[in-house]
């Protein structure tokens, strides 16, 4: 996916990270530190099904509400499942789903988060590198 769109935002919501990126808010391994550290020593019970621990989460998206997307490095890397957490942990919610399958379920509303707001996506979704520019 970042292969053919890079890293940015969809629809001025879902922001999807990417190794090595020149902004470090958008770089996977920077985001993976930061969210390891905000997890540290934290359960998340959700992740128990997979034997995995907050820990071992790779964050390759966040949205604008601070929701996290991170897979959960388990079995064959091409089909790693993906946990959403909820800002605040307030819920989670995984999904078997690639990454590029989640995104374009969440585009095309077939696949939908109960705590991402009902307008996202818009009518006509779009990418950007940064819409906030």
């Amino acid at each position: 996916m970042t292969d053919t769109y890079g890293v940015g935002c969809f629809d001025a919501f879902l922001w999807v990270f990417a190794q090595g990126a020149t902004n470090v808010h958008l770089d996977i391994a920077e985001q993976t530190g930061q969210l390891r550290s905000l997890f540290q020593d934290k359960p998340l019970p959700v992740l128990d099904a997979y034997r995995a621990e907050s820990g071992d989460l790779v964050q390759w998206g966040v949205t604008d509400n601070a929701d996290l997307l991170a897979w959960i490095p388990v079995g064959d890397p091409e089909r790693w499942p993906t946990v959403i957490i909820q800002a605040g942990r307030l819920s989670a919610v995984v999904s078997d789903r690639s990454s590029v399958d989640i995104v374009l379920g969440l585009l095309t509303r077939a696949l939908r988060v109960p705590f991402f707001p009902d307008d996202f996506p818009g009518e006509r979704p779009s990418f950007s590198p940064d819409p906030y520019l």
